[in-house]
């Protein structure tokens, strides 16, 4: 993995390598970095471990819904949309606080904490171990997203995700058979985490040219080459390209470290992850597709929306009018309120940099973009879904998402100015 080797020059150092016949020797591998070994693991990853290691060390394998693999049923060619379970997983059985919790009281003993799964066996692993003051390390399962290597966990509370700093693992470990053979639909759902960096960089270099906050840019070129080839040779992951799958793999966990650097999300989830977390809260589905399904839509939409917000030549800010009590009701919640109010100011600090940059803005932020067109082209190509309908969501209540979604979190996107720009 040698792009691998740029981005560990600049932030914190994790160990990462690659591995044969992980399930064979992983007690040896963890006994290197504890011995009260506490493993976390879900029902379809616990069939990869030789049975011997859960009679070595204490675990908890969580409960799992079955992954159908893209190619059964025309799941995706024909987007008649076949849920991963006709039953979903409740919140408590996703990356929630209460798993959380459990994970955090049965590992009370251990010294070391060991994932063996993907998204959400990582992220409950990540945020207990680091509550706990314990060190941990990750085997991943799938090339299915980039929080291998970051520092923060996604847990559901009270109904909504939220993003957490936790720590990095102590070292990673890749069993290359295990990534590559790894169910299809999960490898695609990791490729649409990734690609997505297009809308992320343009909102997160939106809000430091009209606000002046923080950008990093560094996170993005580090996966450029990376991305040129995956765009190129995307093709190569519906075969399950070996090669291909694996340079994935290197991109997600260049993204993961990518989000270290920057203190924070900001490098690989603005606009699109904001909209995708309230469709969650909103229909209280956290299961009946993968995350980057999800991430696949909303990109497509926000690559959209940026492109029609930057073909306006002299937009005219407006003040926002949406109503407290809206977002209350739509949401169900009152936590919200804070976020609008300070969006409120932010919009009135836009108006004039707008009117004078406008031009300046728009044309560093096109430099970075991927056309709404290809990206709705390439996940054509590999049937993954890009139209709300594609997940069972309803179109109008999608729309009505989209429009509320700004004042779900305090970052500053193309979804703010959605709300508070006119064509002259």
């Amino acid at each position: 993995m040698r792009y691998l080797k740029q981005i560990l020059q600049h932030t914190e150092q994790v160990l990462i390598r690659e591995v044969t016949v992980l399930a064979d020797n992983i007690y040896e591998i963890c006994r290197q970095y504890g011995n009260d070994i506490f493993l976390i693991a879900d029902e379809n990853t616990a069939k990869l471990l030789n049975k011997n290691i859960l009679n070595k060390v204490s675990h908890l394998i969580i409960p799992a819904t079955p992954v159908i693999p893209a190619c059964d049923a025309g799941i995706y060619t024909s987007f008649s949309w076949i849920p991963v379970s006709s039953t979903g997983m409740t919140p408590d059985g996703a990356a929630s606080l209460k798993t959380v919790n459990l994970v955090r009281n049965k590992a009370k003993d251990s010294d070391l904490m060991v994932a063996f799964g993907s998204g959400t066996v990582n992220d409950i692993c990540k945020y207990a171990s680091y509550l706990e003051g314990k060190d941990y390390i990750s085997f991943p399962t799938a090339a299915s997203m980039n929080g291998y290597s970051s520092a923060n966990a996604s847990i559901l509370v009270d109904g909504y995700k939220k993003s957490f700093g936790a720590h990095l693992p102590k070292a990673i470990y890749i069993d290359t058979d295990i990534i590559a053979k790894a169910p299809l639909r999960l490898t695609l759902s990791g490729f649409a985490d990734f690609i997505c960096r297009s809308t992320v960089q343009a909102d997160w270099l939106l809000s430091n040219l009209l606000l002046g906050t923080e950008y990093n840019e560094l996170p993005f070129k580090l996966v450029r080459n990376l991305e040129k080839i995956l765009l190129r040779e995307h093709l190569a992951l519906a075969k399950k390209d070996k090669r291909v799958v694996l340079l994935l793999m290197e991109a997600l966990l260049i993204s993961g470290l990518g989000m270290v650097m920057s203190k924070g999300s900001y490098s690989a989830s603005q606009g699109e992850h904001m909209i995708a977390h309230a469709m969650e809260t909103v229909t209280k589905d956290y299961s009946s597709s993968l995350h980057g399904e999800k991430i696949a839509v909303t990109t497509i939409t926000m690559a959209n929306l940026q492109e029609e917000i930057l073909s306006i030549q002299n937009p005219i800010t407006k003040p926002i009018t949406l109503d407290v009590k809206h977002i209350t009701q739509f949401f169900g919640n009152t936590k919200f309120i804070k976020i609008l109010k300070q969006k409120q100011i932010m919009q009135q600090k836009i108006q004039e940099i707008i009117c004078k940059e406008w031009s300046n803005i728009s044309s560093l932020i096109k430099q970075n973009l991927l056309s709404a067109k290809h990206l709705q082209k390439v996940f054509e190509d590999l049937s993954i879904p890009y139209l709300p309908e594609h997940l069972n969501w309803n179109k109008e209540q999608y729309c009505k998402v989209v429009n509320l979604t700004f004042a779900t979190r305090d970052r500053f996107t193309f979804l703010d100015l959605a709300g508070c720009i006119e064509k002259s």
